[in-house]
């Protein structure tokens, strides 16, 4: 390292500590919090085990974070105690895809459910009960599901008279779907069935098996993450330095280094030499260079197309009509404003500047024409 000054020595050391500060930093932080019914999240509430169960079963699951991109390939989607609403956006995503013979279950909290749902199948707000599960009908019978343990369930009300009902407590319904044109819509006023702890009960697995029916064996099976707060940047290194403490510390430390080094006066890259010393270029030495350019495109026609729109805006900032007008209108506008102008001439240039490929001679001559001609205007 004989190459390096003291300073470079210095700068390098520090962006190695940094770096191994923030590996560090990266593989000993604990787990991000996450909501109920997450599936990152291996609390009681959480839905972690949800998703090794289906994968240990064959299916392959994926996480939900962005709408309409992720649901492309999926089977089924779970949307699980949603935390904020639905858009329209994301709704009409979900439906489009929810058609082609898709299912779709929804759970959680009226609030955020009823944002997707429609007002004749939805959560009854604010409504809860607490008692044994029982089978409306018997239409969960793959596997066969009789009696669900008492827990609490939010209530659906339903409009519609193509709804299947499945699970009622008491006299309120708790599960219930219908068909979206080819695809099925479960909703349910049940959470525990979806959970870490609830998954433990083979009654609930029963349930979840039949939610699950017409998804094909090995299909792919998605998670909302993204109304739990995820998106797909929140797993980044950018994500981390702007939102944790110990990123914060790696960025801070950065530039305390960079301000030490730059209030020690050394620069941190070549010298710009100042204004009054660098070589100025005359105008016509880029007049020349453009001249060059066109000549070897070979591109004259742009050039007429060109004076063509300067004269139409000469004529409009001096007679205040469209610069856009076609060549006879303008023609006849000008000999109307200025009967001294001499139209025929006009007419000729007109003409000439219409055509798409002249000689470099016939260039030339157009142009001393229009600029003769604009000194008139």
């Amino acid at each position: 390292m004989k190459w390096l000054n003291s300073d470079a020595r210095l700068l390098l050391a520090a962006l190695l500590a940094l770096t191994l500060v923030a590996a560090v930093t990266v593989a000993l932080r604990p787990a991000q919090n996450a909501p109920p019914l997450s599936v990152r999240s291996d609390a009681a509430n959480g839905a972690l085990a949800l998703r090794l169960w289906l994968e240990r079963l064959g299916y392959r699951t994926r996480e939900v974070l962005a709408f309409p991109d992720d649901l492309r390939g999926l089977d089924a989607l779970f949307v699980l105690n949603p935390l904020t609403p639905f858009d329209d956006a994301d709704r009409r995503a979900i439906y489009t895809w929810l058609r082609q013979g898709k299912t779709l279950i929804v759970a959680g909290a009226p609030l955020m459910v009823n944002t997707l749902v429609t007002e004749d199948f939805s959560l009854r707000p604010g409504s809860q009960v607490a008692a044994a599960i029982l089978p409306a009908a018997p239409t969960l019978l793959r596997p066969a599901v009789t009696v669900l343990p008492p827990q609490n369930a939010y209530v659906i009300d339903s409009a519609r008279r193509d709804v299947a009902l499945h699970l009622v407590a008491g006299s309120e319904i708790v599960l219930a779907s219908y068909l979206e044109a080819q695809g099925t819509l479960w909703l349910s006023g049940l959470l525990l069935p979806y959970t870490n702890a609830g998954l433990r009960d083979e009654a609930h697995a029963r349930l979840l098996l039949n939610l699950l029916a017409q998804v094909p064996p090995g299909g792919i099976i998605g998670f909302d993450e993204a109304h739990h707060g995820f998106d797909q940047s929140s797993d980044t290194l950018f994500a981390w330095l702007a939102t944790t403490p110990p990123g914060w510390g790696v960025v801070g430390a950065g530039l305390l280094t960079f301000v030490y080094l730059a209030l020690r006066g050394r620069r941190f890259g070549r010298a710009l030499p100042l204004p009054e010393e660098r070589q100025q270029r005359e105008a016509v030495e880029y007049i020349q260079a453009m001249g060059g350019l066109l000549r070897r495109s070979g591109e004259r026609g742009a050039v007429l197309r060109h004076y063509r729109r300067l004269l139409g805006r000469r004529a409009a900032e001096r007679y205040g009509f469209d610069p856009h007008l076609s060549d006879e209108e303008l023609l006849k506008r000008l000999a109307a404003h200025a009967p001294a102008l001499d139209a025929p001439k006009l007419r000729a240039l007109l003409r000439g500047m219409a055509k798409k490929q002249v000689s470099e001679a016939e260039l030339l001559h157009l142009v001393r024409a229009l600029d003769d001609f604009l000194k008139t205007v």
